[in-house]
């Protein structure tokens, strides 16, 4: 009873806003819309202002423009939170900080101009948290850094940016650095809301979390040639279905293939018919949004149910930045298909939703 009565407005806010997702139906309808379709179809779901892109001369300022609705989405339901699940909420928003985070540490260790730099930021208000003029105005990184441990959000990252700064002067490493430690207090945030009420949010944070673990390992290891040490250090220091020290084992192994044959239950079976890096990838990303459409369409009263949301409306967004980049570039709609993942299949992954929730 306690979490209907906690969640009861909370509950009604998510219904509304799921309403608004566009459906796969109407996502497959933009691909090969005309101009006056996509206007419609985005017009009732507030997204017209995407329409703007066929006259937009920048498109990476078009694709920043796109993070304002679910930042307003994001609003309203951490208005109808309190505590803990409100917690939660900002310090997911300030997953889009991250973003403007890493570009000014890119700009400042190549030299670009505060001008140039300003222009690439996002605008993530009203959850700014980041000391961005004093980050532009840093004379060096060492500056950068000194001023990003004095915010509340970013004190263990900053920390851990420091660290890896000492041991390599390494642009890579240290844009590496960043992503873990804000994962690991989504972690911390998702494990401290407790009951029943914690039960999907800790099943979707858990698919984020061994899905970016897994998929940065793959990248490190095969891509970039890391040691075993070197790509264990850069992952995220939580764990769920992959355990610390089997991710370790895993660093250790010399393929794609070898990491997937040995993994736990289900993610052999989910990835059985991955042949590479960019293929498991999706899959594992199409996992979480399984679990998220499950999340949102059975549960009720709990805050797993608008994190679903977001998780759902973060890849709406990320569908219609493809559709429409497609569109500008002109590419035939089953390349557009192809680069959504819509021309794959994703069966095996959603029969294990069920043997997922029980283990």
């Amino acid at each position: 009873m306690r979490a209907v009565a906690r969640y009861a407005y909370f509950n009604a806010r998510v219904s509304l806003l799921a309403n608004r997702l566009l459906s796969d139906a109407q996502i497959a309808t933009l691909i090969e819309a005309s101009r006056e379709q996509s206007n419609e179809i985005l017009k009732a779901k507030g997204l017209l202002s995407a329409s703007s892109l066929e006259t937009h001369h920048d498109m990476a300022a078009w694709e920043r423009e796109l993070t304002t609705p679910l930042l307003g989405d994001l609003a309203v339901l951490v208005r109808a939170t309190s505590g803990r699940a409100r917690d939660f909420l900002i310090y997911w928003a300030h997953r889009y900080e991250l973003s403007n985070l890493k570009a000014i540490i890119r700009g400042k260790m190549t030299g670009l101009s505060v001008s140039v730099l300003r222009e690439q930021l996002i605008d993530v208000s009203p959850y700014t948290t980041l000391p961005v003029d004093e980050l532009l105005g840093a004379e060096d990184i060492k500056e950068l850094l000194r001023y990003l441990e004095r915010t509340a959000y970013y004190v263990d990252i900053a920390r851990q940016a420091r660290r890896v700064l000492e041991e390599r002067q390494d642009l890579f490493a240290l844009d590496a650095a960043i992503g873990p430690r804000f994962y690991a207090g989504l972690s911390q945030r998702a494990q401290a809301i407790g009951g029943a009420d914690g039960v999907d949010l800790k099943l979707l944070v858990g698919s984020l979390i061994d899905r970016i673990n897994l998929v940065w390992l793959l990248r490190y290891r095969f891509i970039y040639r890391l040691s075993p040490s070197e790509a264990y250090y850069l992952l995220i220091p939580a764990h769920y279905r992959l355990g610390g020290q089997q991710l370790l084992n895993l660093a250790e192994l010399g393929s794609v293939e070898e990491v997937i044959s040995r993994l736990p239950a289900p993610f052999p079976v989910m990835l059985e018919k991955t042949t590479n890096i960019s293929e498991v990838t999706e899959t594992l990303r199409h996992w979480t949004w399984q679990l998220a459409e499950r999340v949102l369409k059975r549960s009720v009263f709990n805050l797993a149910r608008g994190f679903a949301y977001l998780l759902l409306r973060d890849r709406e967004l990320r569908h219609l930045r493809i559709v429409l980049k497609g569109k500008r570039l002109a590419l035939p709609p089953h390349l557009i298909r192809i680069a959504m993942g819509l021309e794959a299949s994703h069966a095996p992954v959603e029969n294990l939703i069920e043997r997922t929730d029980q283990s």
